[in-house]
């Protein structure tokens, strides 16, 4: 008689997914039961189990779900178990692209509480129709909290009610300032245009008991950092905006800072951009000195005596020519005695009535100018959109032609803003501040000062003494 031969034992790998909807959010240690006890009653042998908790079905780009079709392609698996059809994917895409790379490496795709023989045309489109009903709960899904997010845009609502730091909410009130973290945000705004760096507000905030809300990146130890301080005041909800798709939209909350704040505080954010490591510096001239070279010239303590002082980088780097150091305390003494001769001048033009450094025609006329081009770009995004809609251009170059426009008319939108926001400075008043409050400014407030009044200090590094010029910023 013939020796009959044991069919060997498939290996199962068991797949979970918690969903993100609340309403079918099924635990994973329920899943789990229910595919290890189907496991057991079809004779497999559970090697692995693979689980993506919390993460949207729509998606593939799931690492647990990726291991596992890696499994099957490796032959370290032979089946993968579901708890039902539906937690391997909500896309009908996927389902196919899957359903095929798994057939074609000889493996089986089974669900625990969904059995259906899909080694049958029959079984295989009724795992066809339950997928597809799956796709259409997703959609459906989908719309039902689009329409939601849409109408609370429509009311001047955020999409979600996640906390803000500076207000509390309510479900029958809303957003509304609250009494303790309200001030602090509204001071930071102050204090950032007032020209403290993020870095300084961060150690301010710190020393102090109010701490960020969650959803804006908070460290795990709950405090302050460079980044939360970043993402909570460009958010602009303490100005009354909420964002809508990278777009700020006028909110139903109350604002915190008044509109001139907000574009002053945006004008700041932009030109600080390419401050880098200068807002940490503990140098005040930091990123104005240049040497008659053309090269910067960087602070630090050189010399036997480590004394403060700023060096050029092209001599000191390439030994373009000899020296190149300026004492530090001799610059920041020629800087104020040429601030002293700058609000003398400027005092006898406004005793004569003779408009300071500002251009008055210059700088509206310049404004209107640049709304124009503004508004022309508008126009240009507007009629690109049309023909994407209407003849039907390549999606390619629709996305790098929006893109370069949108990209223009961000800049433009910045220059407008720096030419706005220097309408209101009063170099007369500010210059003569900051001359009597000298030693009173903290160091990060006055440099930023003084980056609205000097373009550039250039050094003739000589000895006994350099040569300074102050080049005034014109308006």
């Amino acid at each position: 008689m013939a020796k009959t031969t044991k069919p060997a034992q498939l290996n199962a790998v068991l797949y979970l997914r918690q969903s993100t909807y609340r309403e079918e959010s099924i635990s994973l240690e329920l899943q789990e039961h229910e595919g290890r006890e189907f496991a057991k009653r079809r004779g497999y042998r559970v090697v692995a189990v693979e689980a993506d908790p919390g993460i949207s079905g729509r998606t593939w780009n799931r690492p647990a779900v990726q291991r596992v079709m890696s499994m099957i392609d490796e032959r370290t698996a032979d089946v993968i178990v579901l708890w039902k059809w539906s937690r391997l994917s909500r896309s009908r895409l996927d389902w196919a692209v899957a359903a095929d790379r798994v057939q074609t490496a000889g493996g089986l795709i089974e669900s625990a509480t969904e059995p259906l023989d899909t080694t049958t045309s029959t079984g295989r489109l009724a795992r066809g129709m339950l997928t597809e009903f799956a796709a259409f709960e997703s959609e459906r899904i989908g719309d039902t909290w689009k329409e939601s997010h849409a109408r609370r845009i429509r009311n001047g609502l955020p999409a979600t009610g996640k906390p803000r730091f500076g207000y509390t909410y309510t479900h029958d009130d809303g957003f509304e300032i609250d009494a303790v973290s309200g001030p602090v945000l509204a001071e930071m705004y102050r204090r950032y245009i007032a020209g403290e760096s993020v870095y300084s507000l961060v150690q301010w905030l710190n020393e102090g008991a109010t701490r960020p809300s969650g959803g804006y990146g908070v460290k795990t130890d709950g405090l302050w950092s460079d980044r939360t301080v970043r993402r909570v005041m460009d958010s602009g909800f303490a100005a009354g905006f909420i964002s809508y798709h990278g777009e700020l939209l006028p909110g139903a909350h109350p604002a915190l800072v008044d509109p001139e704040q907000w574009e002053t505080f945006l004008e700041a954010r932009n030109r600080r951009r390419g401050y880098g490591r200068i807002e940490r510096s503990q140098y005040l001239l930091s990123g104005l000195v240049r040497c008659h070279c053309g090269s910067s010239m960087t602070a630090g303590q050189f010399g036997a005596q480590r004394t403060p002082k700023f060096r050029c980088s092209a001599a000191h780097q390439k030994r373009t020519h000899a020296g190149g150091y300026v004492m530090a305390s001799v610059l920041e003494t020629a800087v104020h005695a040429e601030l002293t001769l700058l609000a003398a001048e400027l005092n006898k033009r406004a005793a004569k009535k003779i408009p300071a450094l500002q251009n008055q025609k210059t700088v509206p006329n310049e404004r209107v100018k640049i709304e124009a081009q503004i508004a022309a770009v508008s126009t240009r995004l507007d009629n690109l959109t049309l023909r994407l809609v209407d003849s039907g251009i390549p999606h390619d170059t629709y996305t790098r032609l929006r893109d370069g426009m949108l990209a223009d008319r961000q800049r433009l939108i910045d220059t407008l803003r720096t030419a706005t926001v220097a309408e209101r400075v009063i170099p007369f008043q500010v210059v003569a501040d900051l001359l009597a409050h000298w030693s009173e400014f903290k160091l990060e407030a006055k440099r930023e000062i003084l980056r609205s009044l000097i373009d550039h200090i250039e050094v003739w590094p000589q000895r006994p003494k350099s040569l300074i010029k102050v080049h005034f910023v014109e308006r």
